[in-house]
């Protein structure tokens, strides 16, 4: 167990003679279990930083790879930045509250050195009446000397209560030595974790800096490519409302079929209402298509990353992510439809209950209409996108006819 973790529980050894003091105590011990748990949660930020920046920075690899220089990559790499900047925050606050930590220790330690200093007192006096009067009676001698039983019984019992007293702040010294010990060991793995911190700080913010030149370099080089970007807009813009207008055309007909399906089935409407319930139970929480990607294309209408006064609108969201990616249903569910796209692409509609998820954009499918899939369920692979050439999945969810935002339901 790190010793750090030590510092978390309150040991009860400890019973110092000024109340105020102890209270003091207990609050330092109070911080850092505070402190501790603070620092375990943004631990856990850190871990999902990196893997965020790793997933991004794979994209961005095998785009240069590529000699590609699109409005993905500029999206990605705002992304990247910002992942940077969060950690860069995320490791201060980290130094900060391992200072704070340092700081109670060392307080602490204060403490339980002045304490060391009264149980010490105590103990050498108890032993010099303890030898002073062996020098002048031995134990035997002392208790025959004794006038009556009653005396010598308590003359006895005296004896061990007063070993029994020296013996326990003996052990008692022992404890406070080994506590003292404990924090002073605390304090240096601190020590040494925030050296660690700071390394990883000051790499943090020079691949922040290399990231910002990099933004720089490509928004130059998008600048140039204006006219050709408009261009490619209006293609995805005429995409998207292709696949808008397939996606409604879709979905009302799954509606009437299953209206129909209920009319002659009653007790279907059960099944129905039972997986939107387990679907709706579960936002927040439903995984991703992909295993990892970034968000290049928010839902709803937004403004264009490079193009001033642009606005984009989208149904859902564009995920992009690396070549040969597994496209996943999201919940168990039927496959209602499976279309082909402009560009030999393919896209997958899957009914849950009353909601519906749509997966467009892939390179192949595995599935096929009126197929049951379990959540985590292969539907094909990613395909490329015809404007930017980086492999994208678009992702759409609908409760019913009306659309919904994917990103208030998928885990964070």
């Amino acid at each position: 167990m790190s010793r750090l973790c030590l510092l978390m529980y309150p040991v009860a050894t400890i019973a110092l003679s000024k109340p105020a003091a102890l209270l003091l105590f207990l609050c330092l011990l109070s911080l850092s279990d505070l402190a501790a748990q603070s620092r375990q949660q943004l631990e856990r930020e850190r871990v999902a930083l990196e893997e965020q920046i790793q997933s991004t920075r794979q994209l961005l690899d095998e785009s240069i790879e590529q000699r590609r220089s699109t409005v993905e990559n500029y999206v990605a790499l705002q992304n990247q930045l910002e992942a940077r900047r969060n950690m860069v925050s995320n490791l201060q606050n980290q130094t900060r509250i391992l200072r704070d930590t340092m700081e109670n220790l060392k307080d602490s330690i204060e403490l339980l050195n002045e304490h060391f200093e009264e149980v010490r007192e105590i103990y050498f006096q108890q032993l010099r009446i303890s030898y002073l009067r062996q020098l002048t009676t031995r134990d035997w001698m002392y208790l025959l000397s004794s006038g009556n039983l009653n005396t010598a019984l308590k003359r006895y019992f005296y004896n061990q209560q007063l070993q029994s007293f020296i013996d326990l702040k003996k052990t008692e010294l022992d404890s406070i030595s080994d506590q003292i010990a404990d924090r002073q060991a605390a304090i240096q793995e601190s020590l040494d974790e925030l050296g660690r911190l700071q390394t990883r700080e000051q790499r943090t913010v020079e691949e922040l800096n290399r990231d910002l030149r990099t933004q720089d370099a490509l928004l130059n080089s998008l600048r140039g490519k204006e006219q050709e970007l408009r261009e490619n807009l209006k293609e995805q813009e005429n995409r998207r409302r292709e696949l808008s207008r397939k996606i409604d055309r879709l979905i009302a007909e799954e509606i009437a079929r299953r209206d129909e399906a209920v009319e002659e089935l009653p007790e279907r409407a059960a099944e129905y209402e039972l997986l939107s319930g387990n679907f709706e139970q579960n936002k927040g929480q439903i995984p991703w298509p992909v295993e990892r990607g970034v968000i290049q294309s928010h839902f709803g209408n937004q403004p264009h990353p490079t193009l001033s006064n642009v606005t984009i609108q989208n149904n859902g969201i564009d995920i992009q992510t690396l070549e040969g990616t597994p496209v996943r249903t999201v919940f168990e569910g039927q496959v209602t439809a499976v279309v082909t796209m402009p560009g030999d692409q393919y896209m997958v509609l899957v009914r849950h209950g009353n909601y519906f998820t749509v997966y467009a954009g892939l390179n192949s499918t595995y599935v096929s209409k009126d197929q049951q899939v379990n959540a985590g369920e292969e539907l094909g692979v990613v395909g490329k996108d015809p404007g930017s050439g980086n492999f994208m999945v678009h992702f759409e969810l609908w409760r019913g006819k009306d659309v919904l935002n994917p990103e208030e339901w998928i885990s964070r």
